[in-house]
């Protein structure tokens, strides 16, 4: 709470004055763990922190200006996955090899196949879209952080309005999470190669931004008189 009245009354131009995942602690009050798997081992290694997990924030990058035939690594670059206390972001464009199975942990596959994970993102019917063509995924699970935001902001008072139409994860988190979220030309940057410092905290921001933009989103859904039923997967249309 004091991290983020500070971060509210910091001039508006600064970094301080932006949302992050570093306003966050854990459950045993520490900080948020930001993991970075750069080959296969390493990247199957965190994926199991995340499993038995029930969600999960969900997002993906790739190459800015990608076509089908610059390749599965330009198209599906990174991987992210956010829960409560840490964040994995999943470097396939540095995995070695060019196969599904040279690139793809095991585990993450799992995690992304499994109806009994809810991923949670924005926009994520697209990221969807890539896995499935690109890397011969089918994932399951998904949940569209625009529909409940659709349904939380105008069931009550303009039921024309919950509607399937997008909202950006910016407007988003300004409007439930109470800060404006950095982007900058950041999220246009080559996330082929090695992640600097800047694309490791955007990456981690905008994933677990969804996870407790959901959270956010889904008591205020809760708190509504009638309650109304929540949105399906993403996935089944």
């Amino acid at each position: 709470a004091d991290e983020l009245m500070k971060t509210m009354s910091a001039s508006p131009g600064s970094t301080a004055a932006y949302w992050s995942h570093e306003l966050y602690r854990g459950p045993r009050g520490e900080k948020i763990s930001v993991y970075y798997g750069r080959s296969l081992k390493t990247s199957e290694n965190v994926a199991q922190f995340f499993l038995g997990k029930p969600l999960l924030g969900f997002d993906m990058e790739w190459r800015p200006n990608a076509t089908k035939s610059s390749g599965t690594k330009a198209n599906v670059s990174l991987i992210q996955l956010a829960c409560e206390d840490r964040i994995g972001l999943f470097h396939l464009a540095l995995h070695r090899g060019d196969s599904v199975e040279d690139i793809m942990p095991p585990t993450l596959r799992k995690i992304l196949e499994s109806q009994d994970v809810a991923k949670v993102g924005v926009a994520i019917l697209a990221d969807y879209t890539r896995l499935q063509k690109h890397l011969g995924i089918q994932p399951s699970g998904l949940i569209e952080l625009s529909h409940l935001h659709n349904l939380v902001m105008y069931s009550g008072s303009r039921p024309e309005m919950v509607t399937r139409k997008m909202v950006s994860l910016a407007n988003q988190v300004q409007s439930h999470l109470q800060l404006p979220l950095y982007k900058g030309t950041v999220r246009t940057s080559d996330w082929g190669k090695e992640l600097n410092h800047q694309q490791v905290v955007y990456a981690a921001n905008d994933v677990y931004a969804g996870f407790r933009l959901y959270h956010v989103l889904e008591s205020k859904r809760l708190a509504m008189n009638p309650v109304p039923p929540q949105p399906d997967f993403a996935e089944r249309g």
